[in-house]
């Protein structure tokens, strides 16, 4: 059967092979032929033919080829997401087919470090399943958490306050989550239940790394600072796998003080360390964020987030509505 080019000379993509999507992504991610060859456990010529004959089909270059690595071209950056979308879209599809067979709907909800601290018990209950419908749920940074719900790699995700610019998908917000200041052993501040920020002026602040958590970053720094850090105020423990936990760890070794979720910091059993709340009260939003429209298995979802968000003795603190009930508010 031959191939019909689409008016204007513009490339038909289910003339596109899944297949060789998913070469091409190996290769972006990978930055060789030869590494990408053994992920994806076949020879290296026939992948290198098949990101060939799929630059033929696009009639661009993807790659930029030397003897040491391959470098995306800027064509190769912009199909770099949108085959990610696709492919996710298809294994998704592959999923609800599933599910439909089985008389179970299934959607993945990707939750943004430390926010599965606040939710622990919320979601060990969605791992058996609510209404119908299962659920995976992940951790994951808080910017791969919106741009894994962005590129359809998540059905859903729950994240900390989110900067404008990252309001393009529709949210709720679950609450606001109370931190106080974490402080070590014998600190002065620890004498006090409530710290003023203005106490705080003088002391070495240890945060996590800034790029997953700009908004929730830029917030916790401007409260305990409010006229700007001072150089070498603000210290940052890298190590975002182990957070909040390296972060503690800094403040029990006398590095400085750290901001900590209350009711949380207490449980992760790290020495040398006490946490008191903070006056004025730090207080940050978590949302769950999705793609329109939602699907009845994602409402299933938010609406159980929500309700979770109400239930006596959640360190989560329920929205309000603006009438003065207590619910989500809606951000689009």
């Amino acid at each position: 059967m031959p191939r019909v080019r689409a008016p204007g000379g513009a490339v038909p993509w289910w003339f596109v092979e899944l297949r060789q999507l998913r070469y091409f992504l190996a290769v972006a991610e990978e930055g060789r032929f030869s590494r990408a060859a053994r992920r994806l456990h076949i020879a290296a010529p026939s992948l290198s033919q098949q990101v060939q004959a799929l630059e033929r089909e696009l009639r661009v270059p993807l790659f930029e080829r030397t003897p040491q690595r391959v470098e995306l071209t800027v064509a190769g950056q912009a199909l770099v997401p949108r085959a990610r979308v696709i492919l996710a879209e298809v294994e998704r599809a592959r999923a609800e087919v599933h599910a439909a067979e089985s008389g179970r709907e299934r959607v993945s909800l990707r939750v943004a470090n430390m926010a599965d601290l606040v939710l622990d018990g919320t979601l060990r209950r969605l791992g058996q399943g609510i209404d119908g419908v299962e659920v995976s749920v992940s951790s994951s940074r808080g910017d791969d958490a919106l741009d894994a719900v962005r590129q359809a790699r998540a059905d859903a995700a729950v994240v900390w306050s989110r900067r404008p610019r990252d309001r393009d998908l529709d949210g709720v917000v679950l609450g606001s989550v109370l931190f106080g200041v974490v402080v070590p052993l014998g600190h002065r501040a620890a004498a006090s239940a409530r710290v003023p920020v203005a106490s705080l002026a003088g002391e070495v602040l240890v945060m996590f790394p800034r790029d997953p958590f700009a908004g929730v970053w830029d917030r916790t720094v401007d409260h305990f600072f409010p006229g700007g850090p001072g150089p070498g105020q603000v210290v940052v423990e890298p190590n975002l796998l182990d957070s909040p936990d390296a972060v503690l760890r800094a403040v029990g070794a006398g590095i400085g003080v750290a901001a900590g979720i209350l009711g949380v910091v207490d449980r992760r059993g790290i020495a040398g360390v006490q946490t008191r709340q903070l006056d004025p009260d730090l207080r940050l939003d978590l949302e769950v964020v999705w793609r329109a429209p939602a699907g009845d298995s994602v409402r299933k979802l938010v609406d159980f987030l929500v309700q979770s968000a109400r239930e006596p003795g959640a360190v989560i603190e329920a929205a309000e509505h603006l009438d003065g009930g207590t619910g989500p508010r809606v951000r689009a």
